[in-house]
C-alpha cells in the first residue's frame, strides 16, 4: 500500500474541521430552534388560554339575569386576570360599568349584534375592549396577560398585533449579531384572532466555540491513527450497523406480536363474560352454592361496567348534538361514585356512604350531566372537610313526585352571609377558587328541568339538595 501524500493529513484535518464546526453549529442552531419553537409555542397556548378565558367570561356574564354590580364582578374577577382593567354592561344606552366615564362602544355594540360575535376595540396601542353581543365588554391591557414569572425561560421577545397597533409584551437583551428566529402566528380565537409575533438571535457569543476547539483536537489525534486502524474500523461499523439493523428486526417483531395480542384478547374477554353467566345460570338448582352465584354475577356485571364506560367515553368524544334526557338508574349511579372514591377518602380518613331509597323510580336526566353534578358536588364537600377526617352521605329518595338526591358532609357548614350568592358565578369561598363549579352545577340542573339548593344541616355541615322530574314508566 502507498504512503500517503505528507499534505493529506492537514488538508484532511482542516476540512473535517470546518465540517464539524459546521455541523456543530447547525446543532446548536438546530437546537436553538427547537427550543426557541417550543418556548414561543407555550407562550402562544398561554396567551391562547387567556383570549379563551376573556370569551368564557363574557359568555358567563351573558347568562346572569341579575348580575352583581361591576365593580364586585371587576373585584372577585382581578385576583385571576390581572390583565382585566374595567368591565361594564351597555343596556339600552346606559353604561352599567366599573368606571365612571362610559366608553364609546355602541358602534362596536351595534356590529357585534349583527355579527352575532365578539367584537374588538381599541382602546390604545396595549389595550383593547372585548364587546359581546349580549352587551358585557371588558377593557383588558395585552401587557399585563402573563407575569414576569411565567413565560419560558430564554424568549427574548414578543409582541401582539392589536387593533390599536403592536403591543410588546416581552423585551429581553437581544444580541446585535447573530442568527434570526421568528414565529408569527394568530391566536386560535374567532374573537380575538390577534397575530403573535415572536423573535430571537442565537448570538456569535453563544456559538459552540470550545466544542469545535476540542472536536478538531480530537480530529487531529483520530487522523494521527487513522490509516493504521481504518480495516479494524470498517469491520466495527459492519457489526455495529448488524447489531442494529437485528435490534431493528427484534423491535419490529415485538411489535407484531403485541398487535397480535390485543387482537386476540379481545375474544378471551368476551368468553370470560359468556361463561361467567353461563355459570350462573348452570348454580340456579345448587342451594349450596349461592356464594359463588353472587361472585359470578358482581364477574359479569364488573366485566359489562367497563364495556359501559368505554362506550360512555367514546359517546363523550364523538357526541355533536344534546343528548335526549332519559330515565337514569340511580342506584347503579351511586354505586359508581362508591366504587370510584370510597378507597381515596377512606384513606384521608373520610367515611363515604351512598344509599338509594328512591324505590326503583329513575329521574328524567342526562346521564353524563347527572354524573358530573354529583362528582362536583361530593368533591366540594370533600373540600369542605379540609383534610380532616369525617363523613359524607349521599342518600337518593323521592320527595313530592320528584326524585331528590342530597349530599351532606360534617364539615363546618357554610357562612350564613355566603348562602344567599353561593351559585353566583366568581363566587367561592375556597382559596384560590374561580367560583365557577356550583354556578356549572347550577346551569347543568336547570337544562335538566330540575333545581340545585344549599343549606346547613342543624348538627353541622351543608347539605346540598338536587331534585329533578321522574322519568316516565314507558321512558327508556
Amino acid at each position: 500500500m502507498t504512503s500517503p501524500r505528507p499534505y493529506l493529513l492537514p488538508a484532511s484535518w482542516l476540512l473535517l474541521s470546518l465540517l464539524a464546526g459546521g455541523v456543530l453549529l447547525l446543532a446548536g442552531v438546530s437546537q436553538q430552534r427547537s427550543q426557541f419553537q417550543q418556548n414561543s409555542s407555550i407562550a402562544h397556548r398561554l396567551l391562547s388560554q387567556k383570549m379563551v378565558q376573556h370569551e368564557a367570561v363574557l359568555a358567563t356574564l351573558a347568562l346572569q339575569q341579575r348580575p352583581p354590580p361591576a365593580a364586585e364582578l371587576l373585584a372577585g374577577l382581578r385576583p385571576a386576570m390581572p390583565q382585566l382593567l374595567a368591565l361594564g354592561l351597555l343596556r339600552d344606552g346606559r353604561w352599567l360599568g366599573s368606571g365612571s366615564t362610559p366608553p364609546p362602544l355602541a358602534a362596536t355594540l351595534l356590529r357585534a349584534r349583527q355579527r352575532q360575535r365578539i367584537q374588538t376595540q381599541s382602546a390604545d396601542a396595549a389595550q383593547y375592549w372585548l364587546v359581546a353581543p349580549s352587551g358585557w365588554s371588558l377593557l383588558l391591557d395585552s401587557r399585563r396577560l402573563l407575569a414576569p414569572g411565567e413565560w419560558p425561560a430564554g424568549l427574548q421577545r414578543v409582541a401582539l398585533q392589536l387593533p390599536g397597533g403592536t403591543s410588546t409584551l416581552l423585551n429581553q437583551p437581544m444580541p446585535a449579531w447573530g442568527w434570526p428566529m421568528a414565529l408569527d402566528k394568530p391566536l386560535p380565537t374567532s374573537a380575538q384572532p390577534f397575530t403573535f409575533h415572536s423573535r430571537q438571535r442565537y448570538g456569535i457569543a453563544q456559538w459552540p466555540w470550545l466544542s469545535w476547539l476540542a472536536t478538531s483536537t480530537v480530529l487531529a489525534l483520530l487522523l494521527a491513527w487513522l490509516h493504521s486502524r481504518r480495516l479494524a474500523r470498517q469491520q466495527a461499523q459492519r457489526e455495529r450497523e448488524q447489531a442494529r439493523l437485528a435490534a431493528v428486526s427484534r423491535l419490529s417483531t415485538l411489535g407484531e406480536m403485541a398487535a397480535g395480542m390485543a387482537h386476540e384478547l379481545n375474544q378471551p374477554l368476551t368468553a370470560i363474560l359468556a361463561n361467567l353467566r353461563a355459570c350462573q345460570r348452570l348454580l340456579d338448582d345448587d342451594d349450596e352454592r349461592d356464594t359463588v352465584r353472587q361472585a359470578l354475577a358482581s364477574s359479569a356485571a364488573q366485566a359489562k361496567r367497563a364495556g359501559d364506560i368505554i362506550a360512555r367515553l367514546r359517546a363523550l368524544v364523538t357526541q355533536q348534538a344534546p343528548r335526549p334526557l332519559a330515565g337514569i338508574d340511580s342506584a347503579a349511579l351511586l354505586a359508581s361514585v362508591q366504587d370510584l372514591r370510597q378507597t381515596e377518602l377512606a384513606a384521608q380518613g373520610i367515611r363515604l356512604h351512598c344509599l338509594d331509597a328512591s324505590l326503583g323510580q329513575r329521574p328524567l336526566a342526562d346521564g353524563v350531566a347527572l354524573e358530573q353534578i354529583v362528582h362536583n358536588l361530593l368533591q366540594n364537600a370533600v373540600d369542605a372537610l379540609a383534610g380532616q377526617p369525617g363523613s359524607i352521605d349521599i342518600r337518593a329518595d323521592i320527595d313530592a313526585g320528584r326524585y331528590r338526591l342530597q349530599v351532606r358532609d360534617s364539615g363546618p357548614g357554610i357562612a350564613e352571609p355566603d348562602l344567599p350568592q353561593l351559585f353566583q358565578p366568581f363566587f367561592s369561598t375556597k382559596p384560590g377558587g374561580m367560583g365557577l363549579g356550583l354556578s356549572l352545577c347550577e346551569t347543568l340542573a336547570h337544562s335538566l328541568h330540575g333545581r340545585l339548593t344549599a343549606a346547613n344541616l342543624p348538627a353541622g355541615g351543608a347539605c346540598f339538595t338536587l331534585s329533578l322530574p321522574l322519568a316516565d314508566k314507558e321512558t327508556p
